[in-house]
């Protein structure tokens, strides 16, 4: 994926975004995340919730990556079975899902299991 492709896809609407997500972890069955050595990156809100960014290109999630200035994480692939087992813990750890948010933070935001559900169709 070109730059112009990335900043493409992060000028798409949040709605757009997302079923662009849907559509290709559908069909590659893979995400993307932001790790180290401690764990995932993640987001917080207002209330204190968890939020895990996703993506569906490594590309995608590096842009983020760089933006949100995670200097010492590393882009990380998510396989499908993975996505599986993990979708429904974070559910019932009561965290959300940020799907492909942009490099100023804008994307929607999702509950795990419905996330799930709606990759399995």
């Amino acid at each position: 994926m070109t730059p112009t492709q990335v900043a493409a896809i992060f000028k798409m609407p949040g709605e757009d975004r997302l079923k662009h997500f849907l559509e290709t972890v559908s069909k590659n069955k893979l995400a993307y995340g932001i790790s180290d050595d401690e764990g995932w990156a993640l987001l917080g809100d207002n209330d204190d919730t968890d939020i895990l960014p996703i993506f569906q290109s490594p590309e995608l999630a590096e842009a983020f990556r760089e933006a949100a200035g995670f200097k010492d994480y590393e882009v990380e692939e998510l396989d499908w079975e993975l996505l599986e087992e993990w979708l429904p813990e974070l559910d019932e750890d009561g965290a959300m899902v940020a799907v492909c948010p942009n490099t100023r933070f804008e994307g929607p935001i999702e509950e795990p299991g419905r996330l799930l559900e709606a990759l399995r169709v």
